[in-house]
C-alpha cells in the first residue's frame, strides 16, 4: 500500500484543490469528506495513514476531529489546515498532537513536501505495525524466524523434542544454538524438570568432571566436602552440552560411557550412580572434520549424531533480519528505559544488506547499542552507527572460500562459487533499480534494457517487492 489520505475541510472547492494535487504529484490514494461527523464514521470503519482537517469548521473544530481520532487509532498523522489568522492555534494543535499545519492559501511545493515528510514517518509506522503483530505471532516455540529455513528447524524440533533421542545442534557460533536446546526441552516430556547447561569451554580443564559428575570429600586438595555435580542436578531433565566439540578426549570417554550406560561416577568415589537424563550437545565445530583429526571420538559421535539440528548462518535467512530487529528492539527498550517507536526504513535495508559473522547474536548487539545512543523515537542508521546501503550495483562476491559452507573444505567449486555469486549480482542490482525508479517495474526494466516480464522473474526469484521501494 502507497499510503492513503483522508481530507476534510467543509470548503468543497479547497477539498477538489487537494485531492487534485495530491493525485497528480504523488501516488498516494485520497479520500474526501466535507463532513468532520461522516470523516470519523469513515475513519473508523477503513485504514488511513493521514488525516488532513481544517481547523475551523461548522459542527467540528479540526482539534476536536484530531482528538476523537487519536483516540481510535493513536499513531495515525494528522496535518491541520489553517488560515494565517488562526495560526497560534494551528501550533496549539501541534502541541496536542498534530504533525503539522499548512496555512491557506498554501504553496504546491509547501504542500508536497510536508506530505513527504509526514508519509516517510508513516511508512515507519506501517512496518512497526506490521512488525510487532508478527511477533505477536510468535510461534510456539519462541524462536523468531519466518524464512523456509527456519520452518524446516522448526519442523525438526517440533518432531525431535517428544522424543528421548540424543539431539545433536550444530551451526556457527552466534545462531542461537541453546534457544534451540531449550525449545527442545520445554516441548518434550520433561518440561517440568531442569535444563542444566554446561559450556565445555568455560570451565577450566582439571574442574570439568568435578562439576560434571561431582566429587566426595578428600577427592583432591581443597575438596573438604562432598559436592554433587551438574548431572545429579540434571537428574529427571536434560542435560545441555554446549559447545561439546572443544571437550578433551579424555572427558569425551566419561560422557560416553554416560551416554551408553547412563552410569558416573564421582570424582574420589568407588560408588556408580545412575542418571536418567536427555542428553543435548551443540558445537560450532565441524565434528566430521575433528574425527579425522582425531582430536573427538567417532563412537562419541555417533551416539550425539541421533537427531541433528543445523542451524543456518544469519546470511542465509536475511529476511528474518527486520523481524528479529523489532524484537531486539522491543526487549533493549524495556531493558534499557527507552521509549523507542520504530526503526527507519533505511535502517532496516542497511542492516538486512549486511552479512553479520557473528549472526544473530552480533545483530542484537548493533541494536542495543543503537538504542542506547539513540535520542529521539525512532532508530536511525545514524545510532546504530552504519552508513546506508552501497549505490554502486556491483555487490561484494562472494569468494567462495568459506569452509563453514564446504563441508570442511577451504574453496567451493567453481560451479557452486558462480552460482552464489550470480544471485548475489541479481538482489544487489535489483535492488538498486528499484530504489532509482522508486519501484516503478517499468521503468526500472527500461534503465536495465531488459524486458519487464524477465525483470518480474528475477524479482520473484531474489523475493524482492516493488512497494518495498514505493514511498
Amino acid at each position: 500500500m502507497n499510503g492513503r489520505i483522508l481530507i476534510v475541510d467543509d470548503e468543497k472547492d479547497m477539498l477538489t484543490l487537494l485531492d487534485r494535487i495530491i493525485s497528480e504529484d504523488t501516488h498516494y490514494e485520497t479520500v474526501t469528506q466535507s463532513n468532520p461527523e461522516k470523516a470519523l464514521e469513515i475513519f473508523k470503519a477503513e485504514d488511513f495513514d493521514l488525516v488532513m482537517t481544517d481547523l475551523k469548521m461548522p459542527c467540528m473544530s479540526g482539534i476536536s476531529l484530531m482528538e476523537k481520532i487519536k483516540e481510535i487509532r493513536s499513531d495515525v498523522s494528522v496535518i491541520i489546515l489553517t488560515a494565517y489568522a488562526t495560526i497560534e492555534t494551528a501550533v496549539e494543535a501541534t502541541q496536542k498532537g498534530a504533525d503539522d499545519y499548512l496555512t491557506k492559501p498554501f504553496r504546491r511545493e509547501r504542500l508536497l513536501l510536508t506530505l513527504d515528510k509526514v508519509m516517510k514517518w508513516q511508512k515507519v509506522v506501517r512496518e512497526n505495525r506490521k512488525l510487532r503483530k508478527a511477533l505477536e505471532k510468535k510461534n510456539d516455540l519462541a524462536i523468531i524466524g519466518s524464512t523456509t529455513t527456519m520452518a524446516k528447524v522448526f519442523d525438526h524440533i517440533r518432531k525431535a523434542a517428544p522424543t528421548s533421542g540424543t539431539v545433536l545442534i550444530t551451526g556457527p557460533t552466534g545462531t542461537g544454538k541453546e534457544l534451540v536446546a531449550r525449545a527442545v526441552h520445554q516441548n518434550s516430556n520433561r518440561r517440568s524438570k531442569k535444563m542444566v547447561t554446561i559450556n565445555c569451554t568455560a570451565i577450566l580443564e582439571n574442574m570439568i568432571e568435578s562439576e560434571l559428575f561431582g566429587h566426595v570429600k578428600g577427592a583432591f586438595t581443597g575438596a573438604t566436602t562432598d559436592k554433587r555435580g551438574l548431572v545429579e542436578e540434571a537428574n529427571g531433565g536434560t542435560l545441555f552440552l554446549d559447545e561439546i566439540g572443544d571437550l578433551k578426549l579424555g572427558l569425551q570417554t566419561s560422557i560416553l560411557r554416560l551416554l551408553q550406560e547412563g552410569e558416573y561416577r564421582p570424582v574420589g568415589s568407588v560408588i556408580t550412580k545412575k542418571a536418567d537424563l536427555r542428553f543435548i550437545a551443540a558445537t560450532n565445530k565441524n565434528l566430521e572434520q575433528a574425527i579425522r583429526e582425531n582430536t573427538f571420538r567417532e563412537d562419541l559421535f555417533y551416539r550425539l549424531n541421533v537427531i541433528r539440528l543445523e542451524i543456518p548462518p544469519l546470511r542465509d535467512r536475511a529476511e528474518d533480519i527486520p523481524l528479529l530487529c523489532y524484537h531486539f528492539l522491543n526487549k533493549h527498550c524495556v531493558l534499557n528505559g527507552k521509549k523507542i517507536k520504530g526503526i527507519a526504513p533505511t535502517a532496516i535495508q542497511a542492516l538486512t544488506a549486511r552479512q553479520f559473522p557473528g549472526n544473530v547474536r552480533e545483530l542484537e548487539n548493533v541494536i542495543e547499542r543503537g538504542i542506547i545512543f539513540c535520542t529521539g523515537d525512532t532508530l536511525t542508521l545514524s545510532d546504530l552507527g552504519l552508513s546506508g546501503p552501497e549505490k554502486s550495483f556491483m555487490p561484494q562476491l562472494n569468494s567462495g572460500l568459506n569452509p563453514e559452507l564446504n563441508g570442511g573444505n577451504s574453496i567451493m567449486n567453481f560451479k557452486n562459487a558462480k552460482e552464489e555469486n550470480i544471485q548475489l549480482f541479481h538482489e544487489h542490482y535489483i535492488r538498486t533499480l528499484l530504489e532509482g525508479s522508486h519501484g516503478n517495474i517499468s521503468k526500472a526494466a527500461q534503465i536495465a534494457g531488459i524486458q519487464r516480464q524477465y525483470l518480474h522473474r528475477l524479482m520473484k526469484e531474489s523475493l524482492i517487492e516493488a512497494n518495498d521501494f514505493r514511498e
